[in-house]
C-alpha cells in the first residue's frame, strides 16, 4: 500500500514573522491617529491621561526591523515614527503652550527608532530627506504647532505611500494659511517651510511657484511678488 508523505509547513507568520509584525504597527498606527486626531490637532490632556495607546506605540518603533526593506516601506515608517514621537514629546510635558518651550525639542532629545537613538531632526534629515531628496515630506510630518501642516488622520503605508504624498502636498498647498494669494497686489504669501528649504524645493533650476504650481487647482503667476509668513509656533492643540 503506497504511503502519502504528509509536509506540514510552518505559517506564513512563522516562516516570516517581522512582516506580521510590520502589517499591525502600520494598522495600530492609523487606528490611533484615526481614534485621536481631530481635524488636525491632538487632545493631549487625554493622552496623557491615558497612555497606553501611545506607549504601545513608542515601543514598537524602538523595535521595529528595516533590514531588506525598500524605500518606501522605510519613508513610511520614518514619518509614521517622527509624528508619533512629536506626540509623545508634548504628551509627556503637557501642558505647554509651544513644542519650543520643551528643551532639546529637535536637535537633542532622542528616542530609539528601529534599533537607532535618534533625534527628531536624525528622522527628518537623515533618515527621510537625505535618502529621499523628496520634499513632499515636509507637508507630512507635524510638529505640533499651528503653522506646521497639520496632522494627518491615517498612518502612512508603503503601499499608497506616493499617492498620500501627493495627496498631502494638494492638500496643504491649496490652504490659504499655506499658500495665500492677494491677485489684486499680485503677491504670495508662503508658509516659512517654503523658505527655510528653498533649495528642496528648487532643485534643476525650479522655481519655488514652479513647484507650487504642481499641487493648485488654480496656478500662481510666476511674476507675482513672493513673501513668507511669520511661523506661529504656538500649540496646535484640542
Amino acid at each position: 500500500m503506497m504511503r502519502i508523505l504528509l509536509i506540514v509547513l510552518p505559517s506564513v507568520t512563522a516562516l516570516f514573522p517581522n512582516a506580521t509584525f510590520s502589517q499591525t504597527f502600520f494598522e495600530s498606527v492609523n487606528q490611533f491617529l484615526i481614534d485621536n486626531v481631530d481635524e488636525g490637532k491632538i487632545d493631549y490632556q487625554f493622552l496623557k491621561d491615558n497612555p497606553t495607546d501611545l506607549d504601545n506605540l513608542i515601543e514598537s518603533i524602538s523595535e521595529f526591523y528595516l533590514n531588506g526593506q525598500d524605500q518606501d516601506f522605510k519613508t513610511a515608517f520614518y514619518i509614521n515614527a517622527y509624528n508619533l514621537l512629536v506626540i509623545k514629546q508634548v504628551r509627556d510635558n503637557y501642558p505647554v503652550s509651544s513644542p519650543m518651550d520643551i528643551p532639546g525639542f529637535f536637535k537633542v532629545n532622542t528616542y530609539l527608532v528601529a534599533g537607532e537613538e535618534l533625534t527628531l531632526d536624525n528622522i527628518e534629515f537623515d533618515k527621510l530627506m537625505g535618502p529621499t531628496k523628496d520634499p513632499r515630506i515636509h507637508f507630512a510630518l507635524g510638529c505640533a504647532a499651528k503653522s506646521c501642516p497639520f496632522l494627518y488622520d491615517q498612518a502612512y503605508t508603503p503601499q499608497h505611500l506616493q499617492e498620500q504624498l501627493h495627496f498631502r502636498a494638494q492638500l496643504i498647498i491649496d490652504r490659504p494659511n499655506y499658500v495665500r494669494v492677494n491677485k489684486g497686489k499680485r503677491q504670495v504669501t508662503l508658509n516659512k517651510i517654503f523658505d527655510w528649504y528653498k533649495d528642496q524645493f528648487t532643485t534643476n533650476g525650479t522655481s519655488i511657484l514652479s513647484y507650487i504650481n504642481q499641487y493648485r487647482f488654480y496656478s500662481v503667476p510666476e511674476e507675482y511678488d513672493i513673501s513668507y509668513q511669520e511661523y506661529d509656533w504656538s500649540l496646535n492643540s484640542k
